[in-house]
């Protein structure tokens, strides 16, 4: 067997040290997050305003590049207010008033009025409006999904997409690195292969299963309808992913930010989460009431 050249040993270190990295990262990372979903709403309500201050300014940064300019007004005290019209203690109170359609109305009325204010920038307005969708509006299921239909049960419920989403991500990463031949989206993330798709997917059902075997009756699928979701779950955080892939192309950057080593910024740690809590709470929604 030939030795590696001396050119090849650096760059198989430096490959190494960027793969424990990312691992560690993403250890501490999952289970610091599993600590603040546990602790509930005294620590997520914090911490999400944190994510949405710090997710808004990497959207910033990297639409500036293109030459877009963002209202942060709207997006973060907008954002403020979704989350605050998401607590449960709101819709518990006054369940017959949707809650966040209301605040998503009066973040848009807010919005308009600002622009006939300060110079009618339509651009600004609709990549604010994408944003707000894309971060705040997103996030608030977070909320939602932690306390339904009740504060335990809700736990459960709510590790099934966070389990997924790293389980998905774990094995497309390394049955892709092994495996992959097809690429899966090659003009928007050239790395991703079909065979690291797939291998996600077999690994977000594994995840589950694990949360399914711990918590036994608190997950409210049954097995045959956890199966759907899991298959469902692993896309959206697939999905995700390559949504934040095509906007990062777009302003021509490889990361969001630098918040977490190995990882690059917050947004490429949140991508998943993003699509797949959702998607979470309407199949709770469909298959359970």
């Amino acid at each position: 067997m030939e030795k590696p050249t001396q050119q090849e040993q650096p760059r198989a270190k430096i490959a190494g040290d960027s793969l424990a990295t990312r691992f560690f990262s993403s250890i501490i990372g999952f289970a610091l997050l599993l600590f603040i979903m546990w602790v509930g709403l005294p620590l997520i309500l914090p911490v999400l305003i944190g994510i949405l201050w710090l997710a808004t300014a990497e959207l910033r940064d990297m639409l500036r590049l293109r030459g877009i300019e963002l209202n942060m007004y709207f997006l973060r005290w907008g954002g403020v207010v979704m989350l605050l019209f998401s607590l449960p203690q709101l819709h518990g109170i006054y369940p017959g008033i949707p809650w966040r359609e209301v605040a998503l109305g009066l973040v848009l009325i807010g919005a308009f009025s600002y622009e006939l204010l300060y110079g009618a920038n339509i651009p600004r307005f609709a990549f604010s409006l994408m944003a707000f969708l894309y971060v705040p509006f997103m996030l608030g299921y977070l909320v939602l999904l932690r306390y339904t239909p009740d504060a335990i049960q809700g736990f459960w419920t709510l590790l099934l997409p966070i389990f997924a989403s790293f389980s998905t991500d774990v094995g497309a990463y390394f049955v892709g690195k092994r495996f992959g031949k097809h690429k899966l989206a090659p003009s928007i993330s050239p790395g991703k292969t079909v065979e690291g798709s797939i291998g996600g997917i077999v690994a977000g059902f594994i995840g589950l299963l694990l949360v399914a075997a711990v918590a036994n009756a608190a997950v409210p699928f049954r097995w045959l309808e956890l199966l759907a979701v899991s298959l469902l779950l692993s896309l959206a955080a697939q999905l995700g992913d390559l949504t934040e892939s095509m906007l990062k192309r777009y302003c021509g950057v490889k990361d969001s930010g630098s918040f977490l080593p190995g990882h690059g910024g917050l947004l490429d740690r949140m991508d998943s989460l993003l699509f797949s809590v959702p998607l979470t709470y309407f199949l709770l929604r469909i298959f359970v009431g």
